[in-house]
């Protein structure tokens, strides 16, 4: 090559639209639906129009369309016209995701400045599209149409009117609901209503809107005197009108199967996967969050009598618990554990906060949300109770280089250390997880490695063998918190920091 001229890169765009299409969890034709109806609710329209006809799927809305510039940007198959964090179709996929699957994809757009139209398809392997003549195909001011002729087998057998309707419930149902900017879907001239529990099999129900450093959050938790359709089992966490995953934050109620509640977190965005399942777990603003609600979900859950409440523990397990748990947080409080403590214990033990001091020589903003502190500066009690950012009501305050008040670093016990505790739930994989509803790591019962551990002590009379697999199931509950990347070196810091001291 050398001398002669640089070959560009050929790209294969059938399998870069269908490798991206393969991230998310279902198939073609439902990506195709979310996906196109994601960028309708992005253009905040309040009604939206489908229709299926044969080999034809459209959808029309009345959102503020396109402006001649963001027109021919969504021609470009990797472009990023929206700001990620404002909408969910953040990707800027739409119908794009369909082109290879496609005979061709007409879009027709209207916005105060610009109409235009045009026809998207693959010739042989070139992808092209062409401007149209526009058809009047947008009976609003403004909005947008997309016309997506099919070809799959697959997509025809499911194009049909139940299985959107049922689709749009399951992944849009807090949009079809009224909390965000729609107001009515059609599909084939129908209205699609959103799924409920029918009020008279509505045994218990809570709503919630709050505010916690400084997001809203609202929402609402039902319990059913009668099981609901197992798509809509649990509470769901949603974002700017989208269902995204459903989680039970730790948290096992009777009955579960009775059970659904939505939780619209729209500040949840910014940690969301491309795909739109799920989210990023390991950073600090999902703990916080998965925290705050853990918390009132179980209270929640404690107040109508649906948690279970697990036998206590005999006396000698009881007595072999707390000493474990002081034991871990000493080896906790070790100055070699401090910065895994801190990324893992945020909520629950000592660790450095941004304290208040017209003294001080950092800088810091005030936000909502706060705690109180065991102690400020200058000892363990003196400026007691000077709040800190927590999760309480009021306003606490966070560093912050570009900030206006003084403060300075101060190293106190903002929540108590961990506590242990033990539930039996035999269908549960996890041999613990944390309940932030105490907060307390729960030891799994019903596991089986539990089972053996158990066995073998009572076998040896020897309660080593159970200690071990309790600060083993702590231990790896830890790590796993602080992401994998942390897993192995802090399962051999924790395990060592603790030999070293409690082996001797």
């Amino acid at each position: 090559m050398a001398g002669g001229r640089r070959p560009s890169t050929v790209s294969d765009w059938r399998k870069l639209i269908q490798d991206f299409r393969d991230q998310f969890p279902y198939d073609a034709f439902s990506a195709l639906v979310v996906e196109t109806f994601a960028n309708a609710l992005d253009a905040k329209a309040t009604r939206i129009d489908i229709q299926v006809d044969g080999n034809l799927y459209r959808i029309l809305d009345n959102g503020s369309g396109m402006s001649e510039h963001d027109f021919r940007e969504y021609h470009n198959v990797a472009s990023l016209t929206k700001t990620r964090g404002e909408t969910i179709g953040f990707a800027g996929v739409g119908a794009k995701i369909f082109l290879d699957r496609a005979e061709h994809i007409i879009t027709e757009t209207k916005s105060k400045d610009f109409h235009g139209a045009t026809q998207w398809a693959f010739y042989d392997e070139s992808l092209e599209w062409e401007p149209v003549a526009t058809a009047n195909r947008i009976s609003y001011p403004t909005g947008t149409y997309v016309e997506v002729e099919m070809t799959n087998t697959d997509d025809l057998n499911n194009s049909n009117p139940e299985f959107i309707r049922t689709l749009l419930q399951r992944h849009y149902n807090p949009a079809l609901l009224g909390y965000y900017n729609l107001r009515n879907v059609t599909l084939n001239g129908r209205i699609v209503e959103p799924w409920r529990v029918p009020e008279n099999q509505i045994d218990r129900q809570k709503e919630f809107d709050f505010k916690y450093a400084g997001h809203r959050i609202r929402g609402f938790f039902v319990k059913s005197k009668s099981p609901v359709p197992d798509e809509f089992q649990g509470p769901f966490i949603a974002v700017y009108g989208k269902k995204v995953t459903q989680e039970w934050f730790k948290q096992y109620p009777i009955s579960s199967e009775t059970f659904y509640g939505l939780i619209l977190a729209d500040h949840l965005i910014d940690i969301l996967r491309t795909s739109k399942s799920d989210f990023e777990r390991t950073s600090w603003t999902w703990k916080r969050f998965h925290g705050k609600m853990g918390r009132l979900l179980s209270d929640w859950l404690n107040e109508i009598g649906a948690k279970p409440r697990p036998p206590p523990m005999p006396t000698d397990m009881d007595r072999m618990s707390r000493e474990i748990e002081k034991s871990i947080n000493d080896v906790l409080k070790m100055p070699e554990l401090a910065d895994f403590a801190n990324k893992i214990f945020q909520n629950m033990i000592q660790r450095a906060v941004a304290i208040q001091n017209p003294a001080g020589e950092l800088s810091g903003t005030l936000t909502e949300g706060a705690q109180q502190t065991a102690g400020t500066l200058g000892g363990p009690t003196e400026g007691k109770g000077v709040p800190t950012v927590g999760d309480d009501e009021g306003r606490g305050i966070v560093e912050d280089d570009s900030g206006q008040t003084p403060i300075e670093r101060a190293r106190r016990r903002v929540r108590g250390g961990i506590r242990i505790g033990y539930d039996e739930q035999p269908a549960n994989l996890s041999e613990a997880w944390i309940d932030p509803g105490k907060p307390a790591i729960i030891i799994n019962t019903g596991h089986p490695a539990w089972k053996v551990a158990d066995g073998l002590t009572l076998q040896a009379r020897d309660e080593r063998v159970r200690v071990y697999h309790i600060l083993r199931s702590v231990f790896n509950t830890l790590a796993e918190e602080g992401g994998p990347e942390t897993t192995k070196e802090s399962l051999a810091k924790l395990f060592s920091c603790w030999c070293s001291s409690y082996l001797r």
